[in-house]
C-alpha cells in the first residue's frame, strides 16, 4: 500500500478490520470501511476511516464507488467473503488489488476470469526471510506507543460464553469479544 491510495476494508467493525483501518490510516491511505450498523460505522470513522458504509443498505456499493471518485478502490481488503466479498471485488479499480483474508460467510470469493488477475489471497503473500518478525515487532511498537489499539467491543463472564458466541455468530459484536473469569 502506498500513501494516498484509496483502500476499502470489510468488515470494518471486526477485530482485524479495526486494526487494518488504524494501520492503513497511519500509512497515509485514504481509508473507507464497510460494516453493518451505526455502532460499527461510528467506530470505523473514529479509528481513521474517511468514509463508512453500511452493507445492510442496498445503495452502499454506489455510495462507496462515488467516494472513490467513481473509479473504484486501489486496494480492497475483504474479510467477509460471500456476497459482500463479490460486490467488494467489483469495487476494485482497474489495476487495483483485492486481498481476501477471511470468509466468515462460509465462502471465499471466487473471481470471474476478468477479475482473477487482480485478486490475491492473504496466503499468496510471500514474505522474505525476517519480514514476519520485522512486521510483528513494528506492530507491537505501534501498540506500545498507543498508536494501534485493539477494539474490545464487549466482555462476557465465562459462564456466558454461549451468549458471546451467539453475538459473534449474529455479527452483532464490535471488534474483539473477551470472556472474563
Amino acid at each position: 500500500m502506498r500513501p494516498g491510495e484509496r483502500v476499502l476494508v470489510t468488515p470494518a467493525g471486526g477485530g482485524v478490520g479495526s486494526l487494518l483501518i488504524q494501520l492503513l490510516h497511519a500509512r497515509g491511505a485514504w481509508v473507507a470501511g464497510a460494516a453493518r450498523g451505526d455502532r460499527k460505522l461510528k467506530s470505523t470513522r473514529a479509528l481513521g476511516a474517511r468514509a463508512a458504509f453500511d452493507y445492510g443498505h442496498e445503495d452502499w456499493t454506489e455510495r462507496a464507488l462515488a467516494s472513490a471518485d467513481g473509479r473504484g478502490f486501489d486496494v480492497v481488503l475483504d474479510g467477509v467473503g460471500g456476497d459482500i466479498g463479490r460486490v467488494s471485488l467489483a469495487l476494485t479499480a482497474p489495476g487495483g488489488r483485492f486481498i481476501g483474508y477471511g470468509g466468515p460467510s462460509g465462502e471465499f470469493v471466487r473471481p470471474e476470469p476478468g477479475h482473477a488477475a487482480r485478486m490475491r489471497s492473504l496466503f499468496d503473500l510471500e514474505l522474505a526471510a525476517g519480514d514476519e518478525r520485522r512486521l510483528i515487532e513494528a506492530a507491537l511498537r505501534q501498540a506500545a506507543a498507543g498508536r494501534l489499539r485493539p477494539v474490545i467491543g464487549q466482555t462476557y463472564p465465562l459462564e456466558q460464553a454461549a451468549d458471546a458466541h451467539t453475538a459473534i455468530e449474529a455479527r452483532a459484536a464490535l471488534g474483539k469479544t473477551l470472556l472474563l473469569p
